[in-house]
């Protein structure tokens, strides 16, 4: 007896909504914590060239004032953490910015306090066969007044001739510089590029590292200054005439509860085409007081840089507050988190890793991957790394993670 047409209707249509379960369970973002690590995370990682992973802790460590360290896959895939150095304050302390490799395989940084005049310093750790050796090769504040910066709250990224960029506090105004370190005969010299404060409304308090085009030009926000106070996004141009500043983007222009943003905390970055993106802590059209922003800048037909909202943190369960940077995968997709919002046990929410899709309608879809929900992995404070599987890895407090998307 052949069976009646709705019951093979009906059966393929269960097949057919099993494997959409199962296609949709497999899609949703896997979260796992590779490891946990006591100090304070407060910053991304980076990659050597094996995979490895390398951070700081702003606490911690043998003196309790910072450490650096390594994380390596075992054999069986499990992740070992291992410290090669503790901070102890001659050598600086409370390092707050990510590492860097140079080509030969030594990782630099930076700290925000101690060295030989206690307002940060620059480090070098160099490998061997026998271990990591540890040097600093910069102490800052080394005249009164700081004329070449201190406290530097960032790390370093590399310049076009072998040199490392920075940004740090104090300055011949005691608004921020942006500097250069450079190798001389065996030994490194600290330079100057920019003091903010060196023409009206040039910006304030830049907090983390710049960025460069393919030209060297340096890019990069402030926190404070500008026509309205709310922070700026920056170039640097270096001329025949020296380092010359141009403001790109006053935030808070259009006034208010700053609909367009206010208070960029991170770093910007470039996507395929030569726009920026960045986010901001604060303002943006929904939430209260303003959740923070989204933004992009591009350049338009006459030259000028247009500023664009791509997303405003709408409420605070979706995360608001976004004071780290964002990566692109090869797609064009954009990650990044929030420090606050979403859900847990925090009091503003634990905060959230999120991914902004562009559509096809120009709009950029918004999506939360994970919301931390214990305070011991509350903010997560650094930008995200993401390798060539689109993998992404991060930190939140004491835990270092992954996120499969």
């Amino acid at each position: 007896m052949r069976p009646k047409r709705w019951s093979i209707v009906y059966a393929l249509s269960l097949v057919a909504l099993t494997l959409l379960l199962i296609s949709g369970a497999w899609a949703q973002p896997k979260y796992e914590v590779l490891a946990t690590i006591d100090g304070g995370l407060w910053s991304g990682l980076t990659f050597d060239s094996k995979g490895n992973l390398y951070g700081v802790t702003t606490g911690g460590g043998d003196y309790g004032v910072g450490s650096i360290f390594e994380m390596t896959r075992n054999l069986k895939g499990v992740w070992i953490v291992t410290t090669l150095h503790s901070f102890a304050g001659k050598d600086g302390s409370s390092p707050n910015g990510g590492l860097i490799f140079d080509g030969a395989g030594n990782l630099y940084g930076t700290s925000p306090g101690g060295g030989a005049y206690d307002s940060g310093t620059i480090f070098e750790l160099t490998p061997s066969s026998t271990g990591w050796t540890f040097t600093v090769i910069y102490n800052f504040c080394r005249e009164y007044g700081c004329p070449d910066g201190g406290g530097p709250l960032a790390g370093l990224v590399r310049g076009m001739d072998g040199s490392f960029l920075g940004t740090a506090r104090a300055g011949l105004y005691d608004l921020g510089v942006v500097f250069e370190l450079t190798p001389r005969s065996g030994a490194w010299a600290e330079n100057v590029l920019y003091n903010f404060g060196s023409r009206p409304y040039d910006g304030a308090d830049p907090m983390d590292a710049p960025v460069l085009d393919a030209k060297g030009n340096i890019y990069g926000t402030s926190r404070g200054g500008g026509l309205y106070g709310g922070g700026t996004a920056f170039k640097l141009r270096n001329g025949s005439d020296g380092w010359k500043d141009r403001v790109l983007y006053n935030f808070c222009a259009r006034g208010g509860t700053c609909p367009d943003g206010v208070w960029p905390l991170a770093p910007l970055v470039f996507d395929s085409s030569g726009n920026l993106y960045g986010t901001t802590s604060r303002g943006g059209r929904t939430c209260y007081g303003g959740c923070g922003t989204v933004f992009r800048l591009a350049r338009n037909a006459k030259g000028r840089w247009v500023h664009t909202v791509l997303y405003n943190f709408a409420k605070p369960e979706d995360g608001f507050e976004a004071i780290t940077g964002l990566v692109f995968d090869k797609a064009g997709v954009l990650y990044g988190t929030t420090a606050t919002g979403g859900s847990g046990s925090c009091f503003d929410g634990c905060g959230v890793v999120y991914k902004l899709a562009p559509g096809a309608d120009g709009k950029w879809i918004y999506t939360v991957l994970h919301e931390f929900s214990s305070p011991s992995e509350s903010p997560p404070d650094g930008t995200l790394l993401i390798d060539a599987n689109g993998n992404l890895y991060g930190t939140a407090l004491s835990v270092v993670y992954e996120i499969t998307p």
